[in-house]
């Protein structure tokens, strides 16, 4: 069942850009991908183009979908061109500037953007030039980001100039959601988060960067065993180097448990550790618990030497600091992140962190980089080891109310802001 906003969308992207912008699944890739398949079928002839951060992104949101609707499997993720009714479609990656390079020369009929705001601008100018076919088109999704974002200010401020439409859509605009997981979705999200995944609004990330986090994200109390442990770790010299032990349990409420920290300040001991030092202090912080990884910082290269040294399980860390932030935040607000009361820096970092006004200014969404590493420690285990924002989980027919039940009782309602069942997160 289409929505009214998603049947009007299909109807009317016949113009150049064609723009669907709004909440986490509001049916806005749905619609664009319907319409996908109408043109690749009845639109201009010639080639087209696919386009996402990386090329699994494209596998997961277009790909996936877009085979569904064609009624046949998927190309493989190592695909990088397939032909559709007789056009050469190709699967391009845009993750940095340096992507540019990949379609000059092109001559397209047809574009379809996935996540046009995580996309480099100087690639989107090089792609607008390369539809140069009579009749070409651009689709394109996207949630919103700050309204100073170049995107917005460049093309959908400028909607009656430019051979462009544009639809919002909000949570409420999906009509096959089941209106309990709508409603628990809603509870997830906070600040800007909220205003831009939930309600689909261009809004400015200001104030605390983890609103949400409060006494229910604290604990002092003992828990079961859990199913296995993790580590993480920031790493500076002349800045703080903080670690930080997390307890996993997929079939418990909360999941994820930071146990413990280690948080080393050079500046107030008046002496900097070496690298020897920091990884002999952090294998006995380890101590007896048989971490599955300590993900670490990518730059951090002479540290991790020292930690595999001492046949610590070393993984570099997803440092891509917006991306992180919303896994934690979700996760924190979720109430599905608890830290024990120990851990007084990150707890401390957490309430106090804030987002950065200047670049907020600039249209950029930045946190303050004072007083953040505990929270960069944290930061690097959530968007590492659930880098989709899901726990796999090894039971699935467990709902979470289910779950909760187990651990909680019959009638503990203090987390009950979570997701619906199928997946805890």
């Amino acid at each position: 069942m289409l929505s009214q906003k998603q049947i009007a969308s299909f109807n009317e992207s016949t113009k150049r850009f064609n723009i669907w912008v709004g909440a986490v699944r509001s049916g806005k890739s749905y619609s664009s991908i319907l319409r996908l398949v109408d043109l690749l079928k009845n639109g201009p002839p010639g080639n087209v183009m696919i386009i996402g951060v990386n090329r699994d992104t494209i596998q997961r949101n277009v790909l996936l979908e877009l085979y569904k609707f064609l009624g046949y499997p998927p190309p493989g993720t190592k695909v990088t061109e397939t032909k559709l009714y007789g056009r050469n479609v190709y699967f391009v990656g845009a993750h940095d500037e340096g992507a540019v390079r990949r379609i000059q020369g092109s001559t397209l009929a047809l574009a379809y953007v996935d996540e046009i705001t995580c996309i480099p601008e100087p690639f989107f100018k090089m792609l607008q030039s390369r539809l140069s076919v009579k009749g070409a088109q651009l689709l394109g999704t996207t949630n919103p980001e700050g309204p100073q974002h170049w995107f917005k200010k460049q093309y959908i401020d400028r909607e009656k100039e430019l051979d462009l439409i544009s639809w919002h859509f909000t949570l409420d605009d999906n009509p096959s959601l089941d209106p309990v997981y709508v409603e628990n979705l809603k509870k997830e999200y906070s600040g800007a988060w909220l205003r831009r995944f939930i309600l689909g609004e261009w809004a400015v990330a200001q104030g605390l960067v983890f609103d949400s986090f409060d006494e229910l994200n604290i604990f002092d109390k003992d828990y079961p065993a859990p199913s296995y442990w993790l580590a993480s770790l920031d790493y500076g010299t002349v800045n703080p180097t903080a670690c930080h032990i997390a307890a996993i349990s997929p079939k418990m409420w909360p999941q994820i448990r930071i146990e413990d920290e280690y948080y080393y300040d050079s500046r107030k001991t008046g002496r900097s550790k070496t690298d020897a030092e920091l990884a002999d202090d952090i294998k006995e912080f380890i101590s007896w618990r048989p971490i599955r990884a300590l993900y670490v910082d990518p730059a951090a290269a002479s540290l991790k030497l020292e930690l595999r040294n001492r046949n610590l399980p070393v993984v570099d860390a997803n440092n891509d600091v917006l991306f992180g932030i919303k896994i934690m935040s979700k996760f924190i607000a979720n109430k599905n992140l608890v830290v024990r009361k120990c851990c007084t820096n990150l707890i401390d970092q957490c309430q106090s962190l804030e987002w950065d006004k200047r670049a907020a200014d600039r249209g950029e969404d930045k946190p303050m980089t004072v007083n953040n590493h505990s929270t960069d420690s944290c930061r690097y285990l959530c968007a590492t080891a659930f880098k989709d924002g899901q726990f796999s989980h090894p039971n699935e027919d467990l709902t979470i109310e289910q779950v909760r039940r187990q651990v909680y009782g019959e009638n503990e309602n203090i987390f009950m802001g979570g997701s619906g069942g199928g997946g805890y997160f």
